[in-house]
């Protein structure tokens, strides 16, 4: 006996492959999926003080939590690869890459990597829905960009785990209240995996009613020609441009250049 769904009239199907295919087929009809890193749960741990050590450094940087809290930016940390390798793993992820890149192609960047701590109770800016993609209003054939949401803690209900709207990807518009009431889906997910999504579905970060702090670490890859939110090559000064690979990935090369000379030095770079 079977546990194939019994259909009728359906001369069409999909046929996945592989793991990557069916994150990819689910990313595709509901907008997101759920899936392992390679990181063992001690790695994963190991980053819990990283995360910490970072917030406190960028708010140092910014002379003091308090300015950061003016502009809605305490509870975060950005280009967190150019302040610490330890978040390098995360971008590296295979089965992260491997779904990248059957939705963006062979040639894909890193556009951000930003921290990201829901407190308890706490009002946070990222608990208003949105995409990662913000303020746009349109939807494309393909995706454009694919959001890689690491869970350093366990996502819960309990700790403001982010609640999706499934399929919304495929909408222009933001739903109707009553819509997004019975739509909004709370994705729970152990400590140590990704939530992954297309940018443009609407998403938001729940309320955190725990006793504990919940972090995670959101990655988002886009085609090429999308301007990073802040250049990695520029933070990173140099470090990992030997490595073809992940200077690609990093956005090495892909800088408006400011001369012609330039341009041609880039085009003869590439040619070789």
């Amino acid at each position: 006996m079977t546990n194939q769904p019994s259909n009728y009239g359906i001369s069409e199907r999909l046929s996945a492959r592989s793991r990557a295919d069916e994150h990819v087929e689910r990313i595709a009809l509901a907008g997101f999926t759920v899936i392992e890193s390679h990181l063992t749960p001690q790695e994963v741990a190991t980053l819990v003080p990283h995360v910490d050590r970072l917030l406190q450094r960028q708010a140092e940087e910014a002379g003091g939590v308090e300015r950061l809290v003016e502009i809605g930016e305490d509870e975060t940390a950005r280009c967190c690869l150019a302040y610490d390798e330890a978040f390098l793993p995360l971008v590296r992820d295979p089965a992260i890459g491997e779904v990248c890149r059957l939705l963006l192609g062979d040639y894909f960047i890193l556009m951000q990597q930003n921290a990201i701590v829901n407190a308890p109770v706490q009002s946070h800016t990222q608990r208003a829905y949105h995409r990662d993609l913000p303020y746009q209003h349109f939807v494309s054939s393909r995706p454009l960009a694919v959001s890689a949401l690491f869970c350093v803690d366990p996502f819960s209900s309990t700790n403001g785990a982010t609640v999706v709207l499934p399929g919304s990807h495929k909408l222009e518009q933001f739903p109707s209240e009553s819509v997004v009431r019975d739509l909004e889906t709370v994705v729970e997910a152990a400590a140590g995996s990704f939530i992954v999504f297309d940018s443009m579905i609407f998403h938001r970060a729940g309320v955190n009613v725990s006793a504990a702090p919940r972090r995670a670490v959101n990655h988002v890859f886009t085609r090429p020609f999308i301007a990073q939110q802040i250049s990695f090559p520029s933070m990173l000064d140099g470090r990992y441009s030997d490595d073809p690979e992940l200077a690609r990935l990093l956005g090495y090369g892909i800088g408006t250049v400011p001369s012609v000379s330039d341009w041609w030095e880039r085009r003869r770079r590439r040619a070789r």
